[in-house]
């Protein structure tokens, strides 16, 4: 299993701040499948509409 880190930056709502958000991915034959995110955006109230949130996840496709 391979791991590709990238990161990401963008305004946090949360946190009224720009944040830099430290994602890992499995690269798999098929593309990128993300495993981690440093932020807990799972937990976020505004993870429906984070702007970080959305470039990790366009990486994967």
């Amino acid at each position: 299993m391979e791991i590709v880190e990238e990161i990401f930056t963008g305004y946090c709502k949360a946190h009224n701040l720009t944040q830099i958000v430290t994602c890992e991915y499995e690269k798999l034959p098929d593309g990128l499948s993300l495993q981690h995110v440093d932020c807990d955006y799972e937990k976020c109230v505004h993870n429906g509409n984070c702007d970080v949130i959305r470039q990790a996840l366009a990486r994967e496709e």
